[in-house]
């Protein structure tokens, strides 16, 4: 009986790795090229492929030469500098549009990502106190995150009229 639960665990052990193998073998068949459009800022994009590898891509730099059918973000940092003020975003997820990038062999798969930018407000009611938040949202989908900066974001609430309603600072957390 004991050697029958050993051949039977090598079995399962020996097709658990020919799949693998296969897996990996047949995703890094596809020779394509990447490339990103992040809308005049500069972008660095890191990605997954496969289970052990990774490739990251910077907007800067020409197409570069992947050899993966299928790519998952991993994170994006997005800069801007303006009159010598500069704005870092980060993204980590959700990825909108580019959760699963898809590489077609001998072509160069374009991703447009970040600019435009659109805000989000999210507001809720919680016993008593109105919190206002919001997301900032990519063209691709993808969600930023704003690095905590000093000092803290103010906020001004105003009518139609221009007349303000309320305003304060915004809280983290």
């Amino acid at each position: 009986m004991k050697k029958r639960d050993i051949r039977i665990t090598l079995i399962i052990i020996a097709a658990s790795l020919c799949i693998f193998y296969l897996y990996y073998f047949t995703n890094s068949l596809v020779n394509g090229y990447i490339e990103i459009d992040a809308g005049g800022a500069d972008a660095v994009l890191q990605l997954r492929s496969g289970f052990l590898g990774s490739e990251t891509i910077s907007s800067k730099s020409e197409p570069i030469q992947v050899n993966n059918r299928i790519l998952k973000p991993k994170a994006l940092t997005l800069s801007k500098f303006q009159d010598n003020n500069g704005t870092n975003l980060s993204c980590y997820g959700p990825w909108g549009n580019i959760s699963k990038i898809r590489i077609k062999n001998n072509e160069t798969t374009k991703i447009r990502l970040g600019q435009p930018l659109l805000i989000k407000p999210s507001i809720s009611n919680v016993g008593g106190y109105v919190s206002i938040g919001f997301s900032i949202v990519g063209h691709a989908g993808e969600i930023y995150e704003i690095a905590r900066t000093e000092p803290v974001p103010k906020i001004k609430i105003i009518d139609e009229q221009g007349n303000t309603l309320a305003s304060g600072n915004f809280a983290y957390g």
